[in-house]
């Protein structure tokens, strides 16, 4: 299997010459923690089988976010976190999606820009969701800032997972939408978010707002909302995006042997069917890089009395319903080390200390130098 570390470690430095300007200092950490993952960089610890009376490394991983090889256990475990939390009751996925224009802006100056989305795409559901004539009270849901394509390009949008159920003015009772397959209109919320995203834009960013013609880049948010069971299946869906890459090492191919671009396997939204693109390897990197968001930038945010500091109403709401509190989450079962050779279990012999040195990200660019 070709690895992402074998495809930096080649081509990082060829990336960094034809750089047009600075490379932020977010991505030289991302490829930094990828080039130190699962080697001594990290340290690990060593394995003995007493059947086969052999040793075994394992290296520790670097466990960034934006780590092709990492991400699969914290992914599954938020994930089961947040099964415990979903309630009897229909579930929506709402989607918000940026206009094309506004998304160079988005991807120059994300730190500005990505809470300002987050806030004011929750603000505009919150205030819909208020009206009598939809939830008429305030709803609790989850947004996860979403970044790509199958095919690794830059599409920010959201997902929110809304549960068709909302808390009156005082928090003593529950309501319930009128109609179980529909909770808002589409078309008013893609309005709501524009007007809020503009008008807060022009206040604290002005000198952002003035690099675009704003009135027609934000023409043409798309809002899609679909009812979704009893949740489930939606949070699985949204799961998949949090604590991950925007690719896996198992979607590498290889090189091809003529042209030597990396072959990139991804589904097909058409026909939903499994295709091989060909990339060079600059552009694999340049795409990557693309999802790679700032230090602190938190892509999943919980809004309502679904919020860290609504606890007490989350309660109220489960005894309301007749569930128990405190909510039972399921641990994963712990991971079980065996021998490659005999499937014989492994038993800790000695643990091994990280190995310092010069950051490997600058070190493979000055050698290549």
């Amino acid at each position: 299997m070709l690895r992402f570390a074998e495809i930096l470690r080649e081509h990082w430095p060829s990336y960094v010459a034809r750089a047009t300007g600075p490379i932020p200092a977010r991505h030289w950490r991302a490829v930094e923690a990828v080039l130190s993952c699962r080697t001594l960089r990290r340290g690990g610890h060593v394995q003995h089988c007493a059947h086969c009376q052999r040793d075994h490394y394992f290296y520790h991983s670097c466990n960034h976010r934006n780590c092709p090889r990492c991400g699969s256990r914290p992914q599954a475990e938020w994930a089961a976190r947040q099964e415990a939390r979903l309630l009897p009751v229909p579930y929506y996925l709402i989607t918000v999606t940026v206009p094309d224009p506004l998304r160079r802006l988005l991807a120059s100056y994300p730190r500005e820009l990505y809470p300002l989305f987050f806030a004011e795409s929750a603000a505009g559901l919150k205030e819909l969701c208020a009206n009598r004539r939809h939830l008429g009270g305030e709803p609790g849901f989850i947004a996860v800032l979403h970044t790509w394509t199958r095919r690794m390009l830059h599409h920010p949008h959201l997902h929110f997972l809304v549960p068709a159920l909302g808390v009156n003015n005082g928090g003593t009772a529950l309501v319930h939408p009128r109609h179980e397959e529909y909770l808002i209109p589409e078309r008013a919320l893609a309005q709501r978010i524009r007007a809020r995203f503009e008008a807060r834009l022009r206040s604290e960013h002005p000198q952002l707002a003035d690099q675009i013609d704003l009135a027609r880049a934000s023409q043409d948010w798309v809002v899609q909302c679909k009812a979704v069971g009893r949740g489930k299946s939606a949070l699985r869906y949204v799961a998949a995006y949090v604590k991950k890459s925007a690719f896996s090492e198992a979607r590498l191919e290889g090189y091809d042997p003529k042209s030597r671009r990396v072959l990139l396997r991804s589904k097909d939204s058409s026909d939903n069917q499994w295709k091989i693109e060909t990339l060079d390897p600059l552009e694999l990197i340049r795409r990557w890089l693309l999802h790679v968001l700032p230090k602190g930038l938190v892509r999943v945010r919980h809004y309502g009395w679904l919020s860290p500091a609504a606890g007490q109403v989350l309660r109220r709401i489960r005894f309301l319903l007749g569930l128990r509190w405190p909510m039972r989450v399921r641990g994963l079962a712990n991971l079980v080390l065996t021998c490659s050779c005999c499937k014989g279990p492994l038993t800790l012999l000695r643990r091994v200390p990280p190995v310092r040195g010069p950051p490997l990200s600058r070190f493979v660019w000055l050698h290549a130098a």
